[in-house]
């Protein structure tokens, strides 16, 4: 299977302040995914291996260059793609048992403005940066043949990225004041676990549902660290911040439906609901996300060897606000970002899939 995906995030900031709203600037991600999967039938039917290519997490943000909130963000970018190499089991005709690497590229990138040391406003633009973590993954699958059921369970471990890049600065504190440097982050990203259930007890129609627990725990701060060097008037740490986080583990609640029209054309409906990991105290226009409803439908037409499937998602969020319980020292840099995000999602997915 190969397809893609392509995102479009809206996103209004309403100062509690001024009154005045701003909105994200439009962006189009598209987001790739490539799947194969091939069984030993000459050599042991009973052993597969598949190799996926995903992108399980990401952010594009990118504020106006003059919007109230400009102190704490105008530009966020992560992207972590990652690919898994998996080997698969059948231990018995009903159950199978898999394991296998995940191996992610991540890359990341953000401005922010700034006012210290001299008169005006400067920007700090750190990119480049890198990280390439290295985790596994086991996972079970119990057919229940009398009632055409399946049930499964994964487990996903934890990232540990370690960023390294460059921090670039221009406007008056450039080279006045602050010399360009190296930047160093790090982030946990978290484990996961899933349990989901899928049956086609009743004729033509397949129900999904599964619910998982990621633990978003592991991001206690996201720390911004400004290398010290010689030549630079005033030490570029001075720029340094934990980045206090104190994210939560969260849950992911989904169900589906797929109707077989007819013998090529299938016919999908979907719901989810994500929690957000964020607590208000360290909620901020970096990353805008919030508890998040969504609907889901598509179709699929399949030839011999061929399928096409196409889908659609439309989610909104609900809406959050920053106030004086805010604990994240950006949120009270220069003009504050105090005020309510409100966000709409929306996703086309295209794939083909061809057996062999």
């Amino acid at each position: 299977m190969i397809g893609t995906s392509i995102v479009k995030l809206d996103s209004t900031f309403r100062s509690s302040t001024s009154g005045e709203s701003t909105q994200l600037q439009d962006q189009f991600p598209i987001v790739p995914h490539y799947f194969i999967t091939h069984r030993f039938k000459q050599w042991d039917e009973r052993v597969s291996i598949g190799l996926g290519v995903y992108t399980p997490f990401g952010i594009v943000v990118d504020w106006p260059d003059n919007w109230q909130g400009r102190f704490n963000t105008t530009d966020a970018r992560l992207r972590v793609t990652v690919y898994n190499p998996t080997v698969a089991y059948q231990v018995t005709p009903e159950f199978s048992a898999a394991a296998g690497i995940r191996i992610a590229d991540a890359g990341a990138e953000f401005e922010q403005i700034f006012t210290a040391v001299v008169p005006g406003e400067s920007k700090v633009r750190v990119h480049n940066l890198e990280a390439h973590p290295i985790g596994w993954n086991v996972g079970l699958l119990y057919h229940l043949k009398e009632i055409s059921t399946s049930v499964g369970l994964q487990f996903r471990s934890e990232l540990q990225a370690k960023f390294n890049g460059d921090a670039d600065f221009t406007g008056p504190a450039a080279g006045v004041a602050f010399a360009n440097t190296r930047f160093h982050t790090s982030i946990k990203l978290p484990p996961q676990l899933i349990l989901g259930i899928s049956t086609k007890a009743i004729p033509r129609w397949t129900i999904n549902a599964d619910i998982e627990w990621e633990g978003w725990r592991t991001v206690g701060s996201i720390p911004k660290s400004f290398e010290t060097t010689a030549g630079s008037p005033v030490p570029q740490s001075a720029l340094n911040s934990p980045g206090v986080r104190l994210w939560k583990n969260s849950y992911v609640f989904r169900i589906g439906a797929e109707y077989a029209a007819t013998d090529r054309i299938a016919l999908r409906g979907g719901f989810f609901y994500d929690q957000t990991p964020i607590p208000k105290e360290t909620f901020d226009p970096t990353i805008p996300n919030a508890d998040r409803y969504a609907m889901t439908t598509g179709a699929g037409y399949r030839w011999e060897a061929t399928s096409v499937d196409i889908a659609y998602l439309f989610g909104f969020y609900e809406k959050r606000a920053i106030n004086g319980g805010t604990i994240n020292p950006d949120n009270l840099a220069g003009t504050t970002t105090f005020g309510s995000y409100s966000t709409i999602a929306q996703v086309l997915v295209l794939s083909v899939t061809y057996r062999f």
